[in-house]
């Protein structure tokens, strides 16, 4: 079965055409809605609209003890449409599936993730209009994002743990929402309907549960109080669901360096009692994010993060908690990576990104972050070499410390994958 499918993986990534064009650059965001839309002079869309690419990969997972390593091997296709099809009127559709294969028990399935599927209405000059399934991304910390509160339950498939590819690769919520810009601040409106009430885990499931089990209602408003000082309020809440407040905020220090706070506050359940599905009441929880972003001249990015979350265990909690055995540790993880949670009560979060790395096309991507209470690590290095329409890239990926420690916890001790990536 692997042959077959490193053999599906060579066809595919074969497939392209040789006048593919040139990989796209990052999609806009609905920020940036209403000058994509004034560029739009017609309802025909263009090739540019377009991207998609193909990918095959190969990994090996070592895991603690004396358990045998798992191989596997991956096929993926990613596509994404963003273009405007009538006058006013922009279409997005982004999708990736992904076909899996290891010889781990119980076997990995496919997985298809709907990223998005929405349509955005231009409905005057300074005002928009959005209904369909919308990846929200909030938050101006880069690590951790206590203030995007629409994470939770999003993932389908991990396929790397760079923060951007989490953010970017999972499935978005079905809502009708609406924007109002002004010269020095906008304003959002967005409702979440429930759809279903039990997520799905078919390959080509909608999977609603998951990013609509409840009515759900989110406000966020921002004002440029000065140059480069552009704080953003949010609310969310809803039938069932906690009220939660989110504050965000980015300032440009110097020409080199950006400083952020990201923070939110409101009633919740600490990730012990929901790992153990304990009854404990609700109480208010804080979380909070604040770093700084270093830039060099030679396309080094650096940055440094400190996390903090009261929902996550402390210390004393921590060391009660694991006495019970590596299985409750195990469930904790599992919760705190369905909601895309901090699951620890404070780390220290370092990331590295180096474009042109020694070598023009040749970049680098690196994180680690650090549990000061039971002192482990989660740690992940990313080196790809690309051209015009071909990516190359090697990870690693190692979770570090003590047996009883967090991420001493997690059955997989490395992870090293190599891929392959064709833009069609």
């Amino acid at each position: 079965m692997l042959n077959i499918t490193v053999t599906l993986c060579v066809a595919l990534l074969a497939a392209a055409s040789a006048s593919a064009a040139d990989p796209p650059g990052d999609p806009p965001d609905d920020a940036g809605a209403l000058s994509v839309a004034d560029q739009a002079e017609t309802a025909k869309p263009s090739s540019q609209s377009w991207r998609v690419f193909g990918e095959g990969a190969l990994s090996r997972n070592s895991l603690r003890g004396n358990a045998s390593a798992i191989e596997g091997s991956r096929v993926s296709l990613d596509l994404r449409y963003d273009g405007t099809v009538a006058p006013g009127v922009r279409a997005v559709l982004s999708d990736r599936l992904d076909l899996i294969h290891s010889n781990a028990a119980p076997r990995e399935t496919n997985v298809n993730t709907l990223r998005e599927a929405y349509l955005s209405w231009h409905v005057a000059p300074d005002a928009i209009a959005d209904i369909g399934r919308i990846n929200l991304r909030y938050g101006a910390a880069f690590g951790y994002n206590p203030t995007d509160f629409f994470k939770a339950g999003a993932l389908r498939s991990i396929v790397s743990l760079d923060p951007t590819s989490l953010r970017e690769n999972r499935q978005g919520t079905v809502v009708v929402q609406g924007q109002k810009l002004w010269s020095e601040g906008s304003l959002t409106l967005a409702f979440s309907p429930r759809l279903a009430g039990t997520p799905s885990g078919s390959t080509f499931a909608l999977d609603l549960g998951a990013t609509n089990p409840s009515n759900r209602w989110l406000v966020s408003g921002s004002y440029k109080v000065g140059e480069g000082f552009n704080p953003q309020i949010l609310l969310y809440g809803g039938p069932g669901t906690p009220s939660q407040a989110g504050f965000n905020l980015s300032s440009l220090l110097n020409s080199a360096t950006v400083a952020y706070l990201e923070f939110s506050t409101g009633k919740g359940r600490p990730l012990i009692a929901q790992s153990l599905g304990l009854a404990e009441p609700e109480r208010v929880q804080r979380r909070t994010a604040v770093g700084l972003t270093y830039t060099t001249s030679f396309n080094l990015s650096l940055t440094a993060e400190y996390e903090h979350n009261t929902a996550a265990p402390d210390r004393q909690q921590w060391n009660a908690f694991s006495s019970g055995g590596p299985t409750d540790a195990r469930r904790l993880l599992g919760v705190a990576q369905a909601q895309q949670e901090l699951p620890v009560r404070q780390a220290l979060f370092l990331y590295a990104s180096w474009r042109d790395m020694l070598a023009r096309n040749l970049d680098l991507s690196a994180f680690i972050r650090y549990d000061p209470a039971t002192r482990s690590r989660e740690q992940w290095v990313e080196t790809r070499y690309h051209w015009s329409k071909v990516e190359v890239a090697l990870q690693y990926q190692l979770y570090s410390g003590a047996p009883a420690s967090l991420y001493g916890s997690v059955p997989q001790a490395r992870k090293v994958e190599a891929l392959l990536r064709l833009f069609l």
